[in-house]
């Protein structure tokens, strides 16, 4: 269905994930205003954040002349609640995008729209500090009843949602993220030889722990085991004491490399110079690095958790326990063992593109524009 608009209406994104360099939530956002924002869109986009864009994102957004407002360094909550109208209402804006699982307190009088990955709160609270915790709590029932369309990542999402608040099931829209195979201009790596390869924050959900202790038993028992063990991270929280031991390099003799906050162009060469990918997370709104994976042919050992059952293929990847170190490290044998570590069969990406992502979001924006204008005569 397309539908025409004369005036362009603008729309606010919270830009609040572009402030943190790369992480899931910057990726998603970063590639979808890629496709939003082009000269013949329906819309004028404006970026809102409390800090400041990350430098890896402003080329982007210098290029096509995206409005940032003015950074107003507050906390998070007060920024989304006191500060942000107050920024929507001055410049006139027509629609508001949350791009964090939250939307302001107060109802806007205007259409909202949420993004939602996963409802932590209530499926893995230990995975959370204890202030996001406490805010997700308390302001996402109003974040659910404020919002007019609810953007699930998921089936499992919006499973989880709608029995969560059964109420607000009609608002909940399926649209899976992406993925885009990227030009490399360099595809020199300094690591020889063969590696497995895993991908996320220090943080307890991402359960990097497990996939090391099972890869230490692995060359205990096999001591010639000749698969390096890769992880590229950031610090987080929660993991003091394995991110002491990552940095100290004392893990390097075992076979253990660490690779803090690489960029984009040396996570891609790893995606694809990898044998097998490894996401040993105990809880995910989606799983990007699954499908990053998947577009360079690689086998995944995953966490056998909802959502990755939407992804993953059976009979080529392998789910596992996520809490369970022996399960990781005899799915780790069995796909080196294999006599070929590449996927049975070719993974077709055509069904995860970003366009298809971008395009069903700025449609719900067309829609809800409609009817705005539809209620306003």
């Amino acid at each position: 269905m397309q539908l025409e608009v004369k005036y362009k209406p603008r729309i606010a994104v919270d830009a609040r994930p572009l402030s943190y360099g790369l992480t899931g939530n910057s990726r998603y956002l970063f590639e979808v205003l890629k496709f939003l924002i082009r000269k013949d869109s329906h819309f004028e986009y404006f970026l809102y954040s409390n800090k400041e864009i990350h430098p890896m994102f402003m080329d982007f957004i210098n290029e096509n002349k995206v409005v940032i407002t003015p950074i107003k360094k507050f906390p998070g909550v007060i920024w989304l609640n006191f500060i942000l109208p107050y920024l929507l209402h001055k410049d006139r804006i027509d629609l508001f995008w949350g791009t964090l699982q939250l939307l302001p307190f107060f109802r806007l009088p205007i259409p909202e729209f949420v993004n939602y990955h996963d409802l932590n709160f209530r499926s893995a609270p230990e995975t959370m500090t204890k202030a996001n915790f406490i805010q997700h709590k308390l302001l996402s029932p109003r974040t659910l009843r404020n919002a007019d369309t609810v953007f699930c990542l998921s089936k499992n999402t919006k499973r989880e949602i709608a029995e969560f608040k059964p109420e607000y099931t009609k608002k909940l829209k399926v649209i899976y993220p992406g993925v885009s195979k990227k030009i490399i201009k360099n595809n020199e790596l300094a690591i020889e030889g063969k590696f497995l390869f895993t991908i996320g924050t220090l943080e307890p959900r991402k359960n990097i722990s497990t996939v090391i202790e099972a890869y230490l038993l692995i060359k205990k028992e096999k001591p010639n085991f000749d698969y390096k063990l890769v992880i590229a991270s950031r610090r987080g929280w929660g993991q003091e004491e394995l991110t002491a031991r990552l940095l100290s390099g004392e893990l390097e003799k075992e076979g253990i490399i660490f690779l803090e906050n690489p960029n984009d162009e040396l996570l891609n060469v790893l995606y694809q110079k990898c044998s097998i990918f490894l996401f040993p997370s105990i809880h995910e709104g989606f799983g990007l690095p699954l499908l990053e994976a998947m577009l360079e042919q690689k086998v995944c050992i995953a966490s056998d958790i909802p959502v990755f059952r939407e992804i993953l293929e059976s009979g080529t990847d392998i789910l596992v326990n996520p809490r369970e170190i022996n399960e990781w490290k005899e799915a780790i044998l069995t796909v080196t063992n294999r006599d070929s570590v590449k996927r049975r069969r070719v993974w077709d990406e055509k069904q995860w593109t970003w366009l298809a992502t971008a395009s069903q979001i700025e449609e719900t924006f067309l829609i809800e524009w409609h009817k705005k204008l539809g209620s306003s005569t």
